[in-house]
């Protein structure tokens, strides 16, 4: 390692230790052992660095602000966690930085450089990428894996998710157990691991069932609005006119499914049933109400919170996965 490319992390890394304790050894105070203050100085010597710039590096002053990134604030998955992080940080006395990529990765670039900028103590990434590599930031990943884009991840980061294999199974079960044989699913991106786990399982339990599925009625869509769903859906009805259950992986994309459903007078759930995901408030309004899958948004902002919290007191983390259990929530549409 070159001097200039040297950081705390790195001393901490090949010292076999955390960076809180290079810290301690650093300013000599706090508890730790002779052997690691021997190992954690003879890093430091070996890479020539310059033991002010370490130490001052490791006093840096942040502030009170905590970075959300988000990638469309006006989705109702999204916002409900994002609303649940921001008020759970203001009782540990953090404000927070809201940023809105809408699916940009460039953006998302920029404002992480912004985020570091205000010298936020960390970040939670609500749906998005992995950012973290070199950052030396504390981050928490809430419901896509930053590993399914960038595989070489270091494992300084942690995720929390749904079972998304568990939710798209349920659905599939739940389409078979009311009779279908015939069906077909609406996604979006099937290059992130919530949508590939979803099909998984869906997948799963329409071969359990013995029910047809042809790849050829799955339908990826650009963008996670009504129209899109309403397009997807007239699409798959065009190619298989005998489709009796659509498993739509967004509730806002089985809500612009529905609406299409009831223009052309096919009755649902008698013609075909719906199953969608998110379980948004409007599932349980519009008529007939949407059978969906339940993600628990408050649970999973409270969660992220809380790993943050500790990430940013202890100074190290080792990667944990965590999944949260979702249900189903049987409505009108099946």
């Amino acid at each position: 390692m070159e001097k200039q490319t040297v950081s705390v992390k790195d001393i901490a890394r090949e010292a076999g230790t955390s960076v809180a304790t290079v810290s301690r050894v650093i300013n000599q105070n706090g508890r730790f052992s002779k052997e690691t203050e021997k190992r954690v100085w003879a890093v430091i010597k070996k890479y020539n660095y310059e033991t002010n710039q370490l130490a001052r590096s490791l006093r840096v002053k942040r502030s009170t602000n905590i970075g959300i990134l988000v990638p469309d604030i006006t989705n109702e998955f999204f916002s409900g966690i994002t609303w649940t992080v921001q008020r759970e940080l203001m009782k540990h006395g953090y404000m927070t930085v809201i940023c809105n990529s809408g699916e940009d990765r460039d953006l998302v670039q920029k404002q992480v450089r912004m985020l570091l900028g205000q010298k936020v103590s960390g970040i939670i990434y609500i749906g998005g990428a992995a950012i973290t590599d070199k950052l030396n930031i504390p981050t928490i990943y809430v419901d896509r894996d930053p590993r399914n884009t960038t595989p070489d991840l270091e494992n300084d980061f942690e995720l929390i998710e749904c079972d998304n294999i568990q939710g798209g199974y349920l659905a599939g079960k739940e389409l078979t157990e009311k009779g279908c044989r015939r069906a077909a699913y609406v996604c979006f991106n099937e290059a992130l691991s919530t949508i590939r786990k979803r099909r998984q399982g869906f997948e799963k339990a329409l071969e359990e069932a013995g029910a047809e599925f042809l790849p050829e009625n799955g339908v990826s869509v650009e963008s996670v609005t009504l129209r899109e769903g309403w397009l997807a859906t007239e699409k798959i009805l065009r190619r298989h006119p005998d489709t009796d259950g659509i498993f739509y992986m967004s509730d806002v994309l089985a809500i612009g499914g529905l609406k299409y459903l009831r223009q052309r007078g096919i009755s649902i759930p008698e013609k075909v049933k719906l199953v969608g995901f998110d379980d948004i408030s409007l599932s349980e309004i519009i008529e007939p109400g949407l059978t969906t899958i339940h993600q628990p948004l408050e649970e999973m902002g409270n969660l992220a919170v809380e790993r943050l919290l500790s990430f940013m007191n202890d100074g190290e983390i080792a990667f944990q996965h965590e999944r949260l259990p979702v249900y189903l929530v049987r409505r009108g549409t099946t």
